[in-house]
């Protein structure tokens, strides 16, 4: 894992813990972050699960025709003549 340049501590609620390092780096104004409408929230929500369920079709139809391949580039088997 890389050094993300800050050093953790023992305690949890230390100056090191790490806890407020979101809020220290990030330029989001958090005492608004809740307030986003909820139609954009579910907005948001239904993007991510098209782009999941695209990337999902996608990988079926990758492994798909890997096996397909696969299975055509197989030697058939000779059945032994005793």
């Amino acid at each position: 894992m890389a050094d993300s340049g800050t050093r953790l501590s023992k305690t949890t609620n230390g100056k090191g813990s790490g806890k407020d390092l979101p809020r220290t780096k990030c330029s989001a104004d958090w005492k608004y972050w809740r307030a986003i409408p909820d139609e954009l929230k579910m907005h948001m929500i239904d993007e991510l699960a098209a782009t999941d369920n695209a990337f999902k079709s996608r990988f079926r139809e990758w492994k798909f025709d890997n096996e397909c391949t696969a299975a055509l580039q197989q030697e058939p088997e000779v059945p032994a003549d005793v």
